[in-house]
């Protein structure tokens, strides 16, 4: 069934290589990798579900601000590959792509944005900041960013899925949208906006064959947590849920949300969502 579709994957990318993390069982290492000039790169989620979609006989359609970051990921993948670049804050730009897309399978979409779109410049790559550390232009760009161009692709999409016989959204939000801790005013916030969206937007939309589903992801292994900086605040982060991550941090693998994602996609069940932590992760669910 899920190869009949032509499935849009927004927020595709990838960052340097700086430092290396392994798996808690059998160490091997927990990022995927690309190579630009015999450089290596960390896929993010985006790019990785691009890949083991593609890899899979499926077709996509990725989406980024960056065409070099596109080419150099297509490249990469074998299987049928299409891209487009799009500000997907700016209405017209997300018009015009809808308007451009092929007609001759039916869509699905997979949204998996956040601020490595490139739209704002994270001090060290840390979303994770004490309260007086955030500035409000943070706040307010990181939700932006999120709902904005969620809602302006739905907007455009919906007349689309409204005339196709089933259409499958799949929001990748995380594990911060449920689970709130001391240095997550701006993280959270934001994924947390972006979870109850698509939960607005599933229970909306079911009843039109379009379903949706939200995929929470933990701390996932795409670059953002190379920086020292970064990493003492996820370790504090876990200390609050009782996991101490002073020796070893634990990070997924961005494949391993690509999976879930096809499974999203191909299984006869709706799924409303889907938790997913790494192995040696602390798996609590809520806050």
């Amino acid at each position: 069934m899920i190869k009949e579709k032509r499935i849009i994957i927004t927020g595709c990318g990838y960052n340097p290589l700086k430092e290396r993390f392994t798996n808690v069982i059998d160490n091997s290492s927990t990022h995927n990798s690309l190579f630009i000039n015999d450089v290596e790169m960390k896929l993010n989620i985006g790019a990785a579900t691009a890949s083991v979609l593609a890899n899979n006989d499926l077709t996509v359609h990725m989406v980024s601000k960056s065409e070099d970051k596109l080419k150099n990921i297509a490249d990469s993948i074998s299987g049928d590959v299409e891209y487009s670049v799009v500000d997907l804050l700016d209405e017209r730009q997300v018009n015009s792509f809808v308007q451009d897309l092929p007609r001759n399978k039916p869509l699905y979409w997979v949204q998996s944005v956040g601020l490595g779109a490139g739209s704002y410049k994270l001090k060290n790559d840390n979303p994770y900041l004490l309260l007086e550390n955030i500035e409000t232009e943070l706040l307010e760009t990181e939700v932006t960013t999120l709902l904005r161009s969620s809602h302006l692709l739905i907007k455009e999409l919906l007349p689309i899925f409204r005339e196709q016989n089933e259409s499958r959204i799949v929001f990748i939000s995380s594990m911060s949208a449920i689970r709130g801790y001391s240095l997550g005013g701006t993280h959270c916030a934001a994924k947390g906006a972006l979870d109850r969206y698509a939960n607005a937007a599933m229970l909306a939309l079911y009843k039109y064959n379009i379903f949706v589903t939200t995929i929470r992801p933990g701390a996932v292994d795409t670059g953002m947590y190379d920086d020292k900086l970064t990493q003492k605040a996820v370790i504090d982060v876990a200390l609050e849920y009782g996991c101490d991550w002073s020796e070893k941090i634990s990070f997924a693998n961005p494949i391993s949300v690509g999976q879930a994602v096809q499974y999203v996609l191909s299984t006869k069940a709706h799924i409303p969502s889907l938790n997913l932590v790494a192995q040696g992760q602390f798996p609590n669910e809520g806050s």
